[in-house]
Parts: structure tokens; C-alpha cells; sequence
């Protein structure tokens, strides 16, 4: 029998004490006070347990009150990404939600100018940073003068504040096709987020639950709170390298559902597999296409409980391909219980099954706009649904199936290029460690397809024999279409990913056309008069 989700009435009726229910303190809350010595979190130095967790952060909550914090509130916290930092970090995410603040994460990717921009464009009212002053209108507020364990704090603490519908965090989308966009969760959508996807997991309060990037960071936070809501502990360490590091970290901390990036599996697959094999664990892939032939080959070498997620940070889980359930290309699974799927064709009128168009979707924890961002919001939310800029059908068995991103799509000479489908060919070859698709600009075919390889052996450079570009074409020939086999191929250290895997085209066509450039001055100046006279 699965796990029961804790919490999982929690959105249809309040708490037996009268406290907020439907949000992750909620369901913190309530584990805390049920059966206090649950673990909650693991890192390398040890376990904190959900009563340890609720009470810091309540103190947190009285911490902040002291200083002035009210519900409303926007409270800038830097994600220090040193593990020194990850518990307190924690317990400040939870002390903001206790007290009605909202969080407004500073990623440490970000440049500090960004940064600084950022908590004056959203009107942070505090920074919690050591050794400021105020910064773009926001007091500082030092947390090195926060002790988690100064009881005494308990009798000032605020009354909860974390209504359901107030807002609660700032969350930055991955940024793959320009710059990020951000939107405005509430408690309860990022409580009911995690609840559809427990169900369709069949994850429950047993579970020990490691996401493909830790804590403190973006996509960390996601995982943090996942685990939260349903009463599970979270696994807060660095993604292994290899299986052997895997086999290590699933022994010593117990994890039974760990995420990660296709990048992330492959990375595994290539490594030399373990002296024993890998304790029993449910693996789910998210951010990007996997094709069959990887599916297969993962389930076989890494674990037979393999699923495949398919969502975005704007509507949360959409479809689930489940272990056992055969899938032709580009199938995503079965779409989710609650989730609506809209198809469009190119005039926005809608298509039956089976017609390729654009996708949309529509669920109840869905967010409704980018904040500050009116230009994308129209291009992406339309009419109550939202449209990610993915292509596909659906069946008529309810699988919904992928082509790729519209706004990926390479335009050659008018012939419609997917560049997974290409990635996918590439990764088969036997030296090919990873691989990219990009539509570099052309003045007469608007773009020419591109592939980016990074080698397994890690070569950088002029393309060795084994990878030659005659080679390489005739390997796509024989699977893929004449027309289109890339027309050039780079060989590149590492292909740019987010950290949840995706391939950060932008970042590839920019340098192919810096590199180009500076060809091009070179040849301009060698042909210069006088040019290599030394005059």
C-alpha cells in the first residue's frame, strides 16, 4: 500500500487546533506536533526533525517580529550554496512563512549588481545579510544574531500568518530562452503542487527525497518544500558523479525517490558501474526529452522504478510516464488528474486528437502572470490558460506526446527542424557524450542548423578523426533525413545547462557567432597591406 501524503485533507479543512492549514508550515506544523521526532532533513553533518524545524522557526518568526517584520512583508534571503549555510537558510524560509513574509530568493549565480537590482525592482522592505547597510530601500537585518535555540523566543512569537492565499515566494523560471521570468506563488499553490505530484508518485511520509540540485538554491528550494508538504524527509546533498558515489549516498541516507536532469542520468550511465548493484530507489527525469532508447537502457543499468516528469514552474506536474508503461518518441505519459490540455493550430483554433499544434494548459494551482513582465505574460498566458511554447498531440488514450520547444524550432530555408530529435541521433554515437542543436542566423536560409558535441573523452578543439564532420554526417545520414543533418559540427567542452538540465541555447549560438566574428577580423587583417611585414 502507497504512503498517505500528511496533510493530505489539509487544503479541505483546517488544522484541529484553528491554525492555517493548506501550506507547508501547515503541514510542517502538524508533523510537529503529531510525531515531533520525524526526520525532516539530511545532510552530510546530520538530521534535523520536523519538531527541531517548527520550532526554529517559529522562534525565526518572533526573531523577525522583534525587528520590525510584518505579514506582507518581502524579505530578501540570499541562497548561499555553502552547506554552512543550508540549515539556517531553511529555517528562514519557514520563519517568513510563519510570520506572513514573502521571499524574494538572491541566487548566488547572480551578479551582485543583479542582485541589488532585484531587491529594489521588487521592493524588498528587508535583507537578511551580515555586515550591510541598507541596500535599494531594504534594512538590513544581520542572522548572525538569530540563535535557533534561544527558547526564550517561544512566548514572543507572532501568530501564524501563512494564509493559503497570500503570497509566499518568488520564483525565477529556468531562463533557457532569454532572460528569466518571475511569478508570485502562493502558500497554497506550492502546497498543492507537491500534493498532485505525491499522488501521481505514490510518494508518502516514509519517503527520504533528494532533488537534482541542493538546498539552498532555486530549484532546491522546490525539493525542500515537496518533501515538507507531505511529511517526508529531505536529502540535502550534491548529486553523485558516478554510480559508485551513488551507491554510496543511497546507502548512507536512505533515499527512496531521488530527481534528476537527463544531463544528470547520462553522466551516471557513462560512469563504470558499481562493485554491487545500486540499493533499491525510484528515479524521476525531469527538464527535457529522453528517448527510448536512453529509458531502456537507464532502467536497466540505474533502477527499474524510472518516471518520467513533464511540467513547468507555471502550472506545476502535467503528465507522469510511468515505469512500466510503454511510450512511443516523444511521449510525456498520461496527463495528470486535474490537468486540462488545449492543442492550437496555427490560426489558435483548436485541434481534436492527434493534431500537432501548440500546447496549453490549465490546473487549479496554476499561476496567472509573470510579474512585472506584461509582454510575456500575453505571449504565454492566454484566455485562462498557458501556453509553455512546447509543440505536440495528444492521443486519444490521453498520453500526451512532445515535438520540441516553437520557440527552439530551427527555420532552415522554411524546412521545420526539432532540435531533440537531432540531439537524440547524436547521442547514440559512441564518442558523443552530450550534444546541442542551435539555429545559427543566415541570410538566405534564416538559419542553418547547427550541433555542439562535447566528446567523451573531453577534447576541446579541432575535430579529432574519430568525430570528423564527413563521419558525423554520414552517422546522422543513416538515420535521419538528408535535409536535415546539421550543416556544421563544433566540438565544445561541455554543453551550457540550468540546473535542471536544460540546454542554454543562447549561450551556444552567442559564442559560435563571437568566435565567427573574430575569424573573421583575423582573415580581414591578415589580408590587410603590410600585413605580417611587421610594419
Amino acid at each position: 500500500m502507497q504512503d498517505q501524503p500528511a496533510g493530505a485533507s489539509a487544503s479541505a479543512s483546517a488544522a484541529p487546533d484553528g491554525e492555517p492549514q493548506g501550506t507547508v508550515l501547515g503541514a510542517l506544523a502538524q508533523v510537529a506536533a503529531s510525531d515531533p521526532g520525524r526526520i525532516a532533513y539530511l545532510d552530510e553533518s546530520g538530521a534535523v526533525t520536523y519538531g527541531g524545524l517548527f520550532d526554529a522557526a517559529r522562534r525565526g518568526a518572533a526573531w523577525l517580529a522583534r525587528h520590525g517584520v510584518r505579514p506582507g512583508d518581502t524579505i530578501a534571503l540570499p541562497l548561499e550554496q555553502a552547506p554552512a549555510h543550508a540549515r539556517r537558510t531553511m529555517t528562514f524560509l519557514y520563519a517568513a512563512a510563519y510570520a506572513g513574509a514573502v521571499v524574494l530568493p538572491l541566487l548566488p549565480e547572480a551578479p551582485l549588481a543583479a542582485r541589488v537590482e532585484l531587491i529594489g525592482r521588487f521592493g524588498a522592505h528587508w535583507v537578511l545579510a551580515s555586515g550591510v547597510s541598507p541596500v535599494a530601500g531594504a534594512q538590513a537585518l544581520d542572522p548572525r544574531g538569530f540563535d535557533p535555540a534561544d527558547a526564550a523566543l517561544d512566548a514572543q512569537a507572532p501568530a501564524r500568518a501563512d494564509r493559503g492565499d497570500a503570497p509566499s515566494v518568488y520564483l525565477f523560471t529556468s531562463g533557457t530562452t532569454g532572460a528569466a521570468k518571475v511569478l508570485l506563488l502562493t502558500h497554497r499553490q506550492i502546497f498543492d503542487k507537491a500534493l498532485a505530484v505525491a499522488r501521481i508518485v505514490g510518494t508518502g511520509a516514509t519517503a527520504r527525497i533528494m532533488g537534482p540540485a541542493p538546498w539552498p538554491s532555486n530549484v532546491g528550494m522546490r525539493y525542500l518544500q515537496r518533501a515538507h508538504a507531505i511529511g517526508a524527509a529531505c536529502v540535502n546533498v550534491p548529486f553523485a558523479e558516478t554510480r559508485g558515489e551513488l551507491a554510496g549516498q543511497l546507502a548512507r541516507f536512505g533515499t527512496t525517490l531521488m530527481y534528476a536532469s537527463p544531463w544528470q542520468m547520462r553522466r551516471l550511465m557513462a560512469s563504470p558501474a558499481p562493485s554491487r548493484p545500486l540499493p533499491d530507489f525510484t528515479l524521476g527525469l525531469i527538464g527535457a526529452m529522453v528517448s527510448r532508447e536512453e529509458l531502456r537502457a537507464a532502467r536497466a543499468a540505474l533502477t527499474s522504478r524510472l518516471h518520467v516528469d513533464y511540467g513547468c514552474s507555471e502550472t506545476g506536474p502535467i503528465a507522469l510516464l510511468e515505469a512500466d508503461e510503454p511510450a512511443g518518441p516523444g511521449c510525456v505519459g498520461r496527463v495528470l488528474p486535474g490537468v486540462e490540455v488545449r492543442i492550437e493550430g496555427p490560426d489558435g483554433t483548436p485541434l481534436p486528437a492527434g493534431g500537432v499544434g501548440d500546447l496549453g494548459f490549465r490546473s487549479p494551482w496554476m499561476c496567472s502572470d509573470y510579474v512585472g513582465n506584461p509582454v510575456a505574460t500575453r505571449r504565454h498566458f492566454r484566455g485562462g490558460w498557458f501556453f509553455p511554447g512546447d509543440a505536440g498531440y495528444l492521443d486519444a488514450g490521453g498520453r500526451l506526446y512532445l515535438q520540441g520547444r516553437t520557440q527552439e524550432v530551427i527555420n532552415h530555408g522554411g524546412l521545420k527542424i526539432w532540435p531533440e530529435d537531432i540531439e537524440a541521433v547524436l547521442r547514440q554515437h559512441e564518442d558523443v557524450l552530450d550534444a546541442a542543436l542551435a539555429g545559427i542566423p543566415d541570410a538566405a536560409a534564416g538559419e542553418v542548423p547547427v550541433a555542439f558535441l562535447a566528446a567523451r573523452a573531453g577534447v576541446h578543439g579541432p575535430l579529432p578523426p574519430a568525430l570528423g564532420e564527413a563521419a558525423l554526417r554520414a552517422f546522422c545520414a543513416a538515420r535521419i533525413d538528408a535535409a536535415r543533418v546539421p550543416r556544421h559540427f563544433v566540438l565544445v567542452a561541455q554543453i551550457p545547462r540550468n540546473q535542471t538540465g536544460k540546454i542554454l541555447r543562447g549561450a551556444l549560438i552567442d559564442a559560435y557567432e563571437q568566435a565567427r566574428a573574430a575569424a573573421r577580423a583575423g582573415a580581414a587583417e591578415a589580408r590587410a597591406p603590410g600585413a605580417g611585414t611587421g610594419r
